[in-house]
């Protein structure tokens, strides 16, 4: 075979799928990727930095006849190439979605379809992509805390001081800003940010961070002046990602807490200046810039920071942010060097707590979602009715019980744990929870009764005091 339609990609991908061996999957991968359509298609649904604005695809136009082309012989690659460019938005998407489904085969549609979701289905990642093409898919580096059982606390530098810095409510974010003064927002996953969105945001950067540096912070949204709670902030930051914009009474705020050079920003990239070292020039630099900025309220600011010469100072610092209704807090050793992966050196200090919900309803995945038709969380309740949260269906097994037999899990006990509650807010009547996650794949046999919402307000206060 010298050449492969999308039917044969979408093959393939299957093929890829169904092989549990990770040596395997790469090098069916890279057999695969001597076919220019398989190439296509990895890229485009795998490159973090390319999206469609579309998280609901329609399926087939009902009742039409069954569609036998492929990409070769319908405008797929152009309607691709126009949703990234946003020049194909709204309404006009979806309709010119539905009728490329529509004259589609299957394999191709289902193929069309996945690309658009960016997920192949097929259990490999854009790194395994570039184990067999290097350097084929963008990877953004990124460095991730480590939990407090895996670090060696005893070699940290206590006694010239640890730094413990607040767990911002915000969304990561990564700020370049190039030598001939071009800057760039992306997320954690390399997903751009427009600049034009923004406004003054940019000049800020510009006056505040060297050129030629990458600053790693939190981005949170005022609203009115005051920071928004998280799923606001978000929702505010994913809205403007789509390509909307901030409203009148919406400022970004950035609170930056690491710079490193672009040139060091690769995967598996190392910067060996310890980070006392880079807190300390970052606000020396801040500083500094704030000065060009006589009486305007920077939108950039330092993270909230503590030096602490002991681990009971630390946790102390961690109750004292958690008693104000704060996230937690992140320890960082004096030396530690930035890198991308996980860094033993810097700790994530994060209530979580268990608590015992009813089980009311099933949700169906969304639409356009590989769960789509399947469950996709459960609706929990406490036993006063007072909080209701949806909890993600934990593994694939759990999801093929629910769905074998739905009317087992209704009215069934699940431990879910979770950082913080949620207050009632105009969008929703009830108390919530944030990141809910169940603790076990099944439900309690031990337990009948769920927590009502004064004991889960009793547990997380414990917890705090704890």
């Amino acid at each position: 075979m010298t050449h492969m339609n999308s039917d044969q990609v979408f093959a393939a991908i299957e093929k890829i799928a169904a092989t549990s061996s990770k040596n395997d999957k790469q090098a069916m991968v890279k057999q695969f990727l001597a076919f220019d359509t398989f190439k296509r298609a990895l890229v485009a649904a795998l490159d973090p930095l390319t999206t469609y604005g579309m998280t609901q695809v329609p399926g087939p136009i009902e009742n039409a006849a069954p569609g036998a082309n492929t990409f070769e012989n319908a405008p797929v690659w152009d309607c691709l190439d126009k949703m990234a460019k946003r020049e194909l938005t709204g309404n006009a998407a979806r309709d010119e979605v539905q009728r490329l489904m529509t004259f589609l085969t299957p394999s191709s549609a289902e193929l069309f379809k996945r690309i658009i979701r960016k997920d192949l289905r097929a259990g490999f990642s854009e790194s395994t992509v570039n184990k067999a093409w290097k350097g084929l898919i963008p990877e953004f580096p990124y460095m991730r805390c480590a939990l407090l059982k895996d670090a060696k606390l005893d070699s940290w530098t206590w006694g010239e001081g640890v730094i413990s810095q607040e767990k911002a409510d915000g969304m990561f974010m990564n700020v370049d800003h190039e030598t001939g003064g071009v800057v760039r927002i992306t997320s954690r996953q390399g997903s751009p940010f427009p600049l034009e969105a923004f406004g003054g945001f940019v000049d800020h950067v510009r006056a505040l961070f060297p050129a030629g540096t990458q600053t790693h912070g939190e981005m949170l949204v005022l609203v009115d002046g005051v920071v928004a709670p998280r799923e606001i902030s978000n929702g505010i930051l994913n809205r403007v990602a789509a390509g909307g914009g901030f409203e009148a009474n919406e400022v970004p705020r950035f609170f930056a807490w690491d710079q490193i050079p672009l040139g060091v920003v690769a995967p598996k990239g190392k910067y060996e200046v310890g980070y006392r070292e880079r807190i300390k020039a970052l606000l020396l630099g801040l500083a500094s810039g704030a000065r060009t900025l006589p009486g305007i309220d920077p939108m950039i600011q330092h993270i909230p920071t503590r030096i602490v010469h002991s681990l009971e100072e630390a946790l102390a610092h961690y109750r004292e942010l958690l008693a104000q209704g704060k996230e937690g807090t992140i320890i960082k050793n004096g030396n530690a060097i930035w890198k991308d992966g996980t860094s033993k050196e810097q700790i994530k200090l994060k209530l979580e707590v268990d608590v015992d919900l009813k089980c009311v309803a099933i949700v169906g995945g969304r639409v356009g979602t590989k769960n789509e038709g399947r469950a996709g969380s459960l609706t929990c309740k406490s036993s006063c009715g007072q909080l209701q949260v949806d909890v993600t269906v934990k593994n694939e097994a759990l999801r093929d019980s629910i769905d074998a037999n739905p009317n087992d899990f209704i009215g069934r006990i699940f431990a879910v744990r979770a950082n913080s509650i949620m207050r009632p807010s105009e969008s929703n009547a009830l108390h919530s929870l944030f990141l809910p996650r169940m603790v076990e794949a099944s439900y309690r046999t031990d337990k009948t009764e769920a927590d009502d919402l004064t004991r889960v307000e009793a547990q997380f206060a414990s917890a705090v005091v704890a």
